[in-house]
């Protein structure tokens, strides 16, 4: 796509250089554009989050009428739906804050990936090689007169190639290269992933199309460890980051989600006084619980017997007469 490299990869590659040279490193500096870039998206967050929020709030009434359509699926999902159009909610708004993450992250891939390209003496680039295949072609390219600008060391790990934190020494040739090692950074990376989604979901099992949803987006986490077991330090480090940034955000407006029940009484209390859930407490939002659910139809009754409550009648008229006399 020429026109998304021309006018996001390459601006955001020549800030993030620049960046770079200011402070003395590409790790510093992808940290501080991280931060800039969740400063930017944070009102797009906001309301993610309360989207979120207001899903949540109104599970009681999703469960209502789950219970009393009876199992008719079809019907359970129109009335669930038509719940969520009511109350002006859609059941995938709350996935808006991780969704946001994934143009963002294409974007910062990008760039990174062109500072992590070999360039020569002239600044020229004359290596278009894959990230984190190994050090051959970061030999190649000192061989040739050029440098990876990327290639440098931030805290544990090589910004330039794969997180090998934890590598398997003695095994055979034939050993497959990936179970060779484990990288930490990925496993961060699907567990701040895990929990966003967990703390996005509501404390009451939802149904209709929002169950289905999220257990799609439970399998996420173990997808973004498989694709970040290959990918370089570099996006990761952002990916992590910007994940814990997230959680915090999501911890200050909606709470704490599915983790609510888990905690007792006084670690509730403390998380609140912690300013869990601040921005969704009483008046940040009009309370989705005003109005009657959808109309359903009222399940039957048993018929009761013809004269039952004559005879109840009559018994109480000969009750007080033998008081009477």
């Amino acid at each position: 796509m020429p026109g998304w490299q021309e006018f996001v990869i390459d601006p955001l590659s020549a800030a993030l250089t620049g960046l770079a040279d200011s402070v003395g490193g590409f790790g510093i500096a992808i940290v501080l554009m991280t931060l800039a870039i969740r400063v930017l998206i944070f009102p797009l967050s906001v309301r993610g989050i309360r989207a979120q929020r207001r899903i949540q709030l109104l599970q009681p009434k999703v469960n209502e009428v789950k219970r009393r359509a009876r199992g008719d699926r079809q019907k359970e999902s129109q009335l669930t739906m038509a719940l969520y159009r009511e109350h002006g909610v859609s059941p995938m708004s709350g996935c808006l804050p991780l969704l946001l993450q994934m143009p963002v992250l294409l974007a910062m891939y990008g760039a990174l990936l062109t500072v992590g390209t070999c360039i020569g003496a002239d600044g020229i680039r004359i290596d278009q090689g894959v990230m984190g295949l190994g050090a051959d072609s970061y030999s190649n390219c000192a061989a040739a007169g050029g440098s990876v600008p990327l290639d440098e060391d931030f805290l544990w790990f090589n910004l330039a190639q794969i997180d090998r934190t934890i590598e398997f020494l003695f095994l055979p040739d034939w050993w497959p290269t990936p179970l060779t090692y484990i990288s930490v950074l990925a496993i961060l990376g699907g567990l701040t992933f895990w929990l966003q989604t967990y703390m996005a979901q509501p404390v009451q099992e939802p149904t209709g199309p929002q169950a289905t949803f999220q257990r799609v987006m439970q399998i996420y986490p173990l997808f973004f460890v498989f694709i970040g077991w290959f990918f370089f330090s570099g996006i990761l480090l952002y990916w992590v980051l910007a994940g814990f940034i997230q959680i915090g955000q999501q911890f200050f407006i909606s709470g704490l989600g599915k983790f609510e029940p888990l905690l007792s009484a006084n670690q509730l209390a403390l998380a609140q006084r912690m300013g869990a859930g601040y921005f969704a407490r009483p008046g940040s939002q009009p309370p989705p619980e005003s109005g009657p659910p959808p109309p359903v139809e009222d399940e039957p009754t048993e018929p009761r017997p013809m004269g039952s409550s004559s005879n109840k009648t009559r018994k109480r008229r000969r009750r007080r007469r033998r008081r009477r006399g």
